[in-house]
């Protein structure tokens, strides 16, 4: 059974710790929800267990064939490279045998009648049966038609925001590694895709980690829960369901504790203020005891509240207006003398294909990206 043991893991950003003496198990078949508050430090965590990031001090342990694959929020590639090249990037002998495979093919495909084109195929070919790489080659493409990307040829470049998260979200599927880390993977995922990628991780043969806002999918993928909360790490048997039952049960049981806490705090501060005579070592070790029991109670009731300060300003009715809007990517109209109001209280949903260019209406709209006209 393979499993990564994580000790005493420290993490600082400036002069915040985000968290500090980590240790725990992640075994072979777990689910794992990683949950907190934003600024509590899930992200870099999971670029640390991924070895993207140092932490300060701590240590991985797990055996040397482990692999670990890692979808970051960012998902980032030269915009020259096909899908192929880089979907089936990897040092594993199966990845490499179909990366040659459909290199070969699409060259075949292009020039037919080149001797060298031909012969580079049947090399290709030669290699898959060698490694047994064919399942795998099905496996990769039926991955791709499930999260919308048929064509393996097209450049990243010509994808749209949402196809190349998507793609970033096939590449790690594709590899299957024995862990699986995945930093927000339905964002940019219709329906459809959500609920095959819900299939896929309910048989997915690995373990993985995931960080997501959606609570109903957390509901139906995970085993277990782990929340960073004030630099610590709690975990949870369950679903997002049990786990919100559990720390309920938990922060009750804390409460109780701090309360008791505090009534005794209070009792030895009347016993301090009373300026009890002489120094002998009963004296001092208490005096000791009434400093670690204020120190204590400071940090009990320091919660992990979340606060919101907005600076707000008079809103007219309208909010934003395009008129007459256009803008074409490469070939692909985005929007044709496009006219939207958005008023004071709109909630608009925007749907539609993969590819037809919602992320870039929501970047012209947030003046990320400027109209043709």
């Amino acid at each position: 059974m393979k499993e990564l043991r994580v000790e005493h893991l420290k993490k600082t950003y400036g002069e915040k710790t985000l968290f500090n003496d980590l240790s725990f198990m992640i075994h072979e078949h777990d689910r794992i929800g990683l949950i907190g508050i934003n600024g509590t430090g899930k992200s870099s965590l999971m670029a640390i267990l991924a070895q993207k990031e140092q932490a300060d001090s701590g240590t991985l342990i797990h055996a040397q064939d482990y692999e670990i694959g890692y979808l970051s929020q960012e998902t980032q590639f030269p915009n020259d490279w096909t899908l192929s090249r880089i979907i089936f990037a990897g040092d594993s002998p199966i990845l490499k045998a179909v990366r040659q495979y459909e290199e070969a093919l699409a060259q075949l495909m292009m020039k037919n009648e080149d001797e060298d084109a031909q012969l580079a195929f049947t090399k290709a070919e030669e290699l898959m049966n060698k490694e047994d790489a064919w399942n795998a080659d099905t496996e990769a493409k039926m991955i791709l038609q499930k999260l919308g990307l048929d064509d393996i040829h097209r450049t990243f470049g010509s994808l749209s925001g949402g196809q190349q998260k998507r793609v970033g979200l096939a590449q790690v599927l594709i590899q299957s590694p024995d862990l699986l880390l995945l930093d927000e993977p339905t964002n940019h995922l219709d329906y459809e895709a959500i609920d095959w990628l819900e299939s896929y991780l309910e048989t997915y043969q690995g373990a993985f980690i995931l960080i997501t806002h959606d609570r109903y999918f957390l509901d139906r993928v995970t085993n277990r829960i782990m929340e960073l909360s004030n630099g610590q790490l709690y975990e949870y048997k369950g679903n997002y369901q049990a786990y919100l039952t559990q720390k309920a049960e938990r922060i009750e049981e804390e409460n109780r504790k701090a309360h008791k806490q505090k009534q005794l705090y209070k009792q030895e501060l009347a016993w301090m203020r009373a300026g009890v005579q002489g120094r002998g070592t009963k004296q001092e070790a208490r005096k000791k005891r009434f400093k670690e029991l204020k120190k204590n109670v400071h940090v009990s009731s320091n919660d992990d509240t979340l606060s919101l300060n907005f600076e707000t300003q008079r809103l007219g009715k309208k909010v934003i207006e395009l008129k007459d809007a256009s803008y074409k990517r490469e070939s692909q109209i985005i929007l044709n003398h496009f006219n939207l109001l958005v008023q004071k209280h709109t909630r608009l949903g925007i749907i539609g294909e993969n590819g037809a260019g919602k992320t870039t209406l929501l970047s012209i709209i947030a003046g990320e990206i400027p109209l043709d006209s």
